[in-house]
C-alpha cells in the first residue's frame, strides 16, 4: 500500500487547533518544501511507539541515519523542525514518517512561522 499524505497546518500567534491523523501502518508523507515542519505525536496506546523520520540525505554514498524518537504510553512529543535537505526523500519535497506501532497513535504536521 501507499503512504498516506497528511496536511500541513499553519501555526501562528493567533493560535491553532490542530487536526490529528491516526498513525498508518503504511506510514505518512508530508510536504516539507521549506524545512519548517514540526510533528506533534500523541501516544494514547499501551506500548511505546518509535516514530521514524526517514532520512533522504546521502553523502559520499552513505545514507544518513533515520531519526528515531521514542514516545512513551500516555505521552506526546514534538519532533522537528525537520530540515528538508536532510529529511526530504530524494527528488521530492516530501518527508516520510513511519511508526513501530500504530494503535492509539495520532500525529499532526505543524508548519511553524
Amino acid at each position: 500500500m501507499a503512504r498516506i499524505n497528511i496536511a500541513r497546518q499553519q501555526a501562528s500567534d493567533a493560535g491553532l487547533v490542530p487536526v490529528y491523523y491516526q498513525a498508518s501502518p503504511d506510514g505518512h508523507a508530508v510536504k516539507n518544501s521549506d524545512g519548517r515542519i514540526v510533528l506533534h505525536v500523541i501516544n494514547r496506546g499501551e506500548a511505546e511507539v518509535v516514530v521514524i523520520v526517514k532520512s533522504g540525505l546521502t553523502v559520499g554514498g552513505l545514507k544518513l541515519q533515520d531519526r528515531r524518537v521514542v514516545v512513551a504510553p500516555g505521552e506526546s512529543a514534538f519532533i522537528g523542525p525537520l530540515d528538508g535537505i536532510v529529511y526530504n526523500q530524494s527528488g521530492t519535497s516530501e518527508t516520510w514518517i513511519d511508526y513501530s506501532t500504530v494503535g492509539g497513535v495520532d500525529v499532526a504536521a505543524l508548519l511553524i512561522p
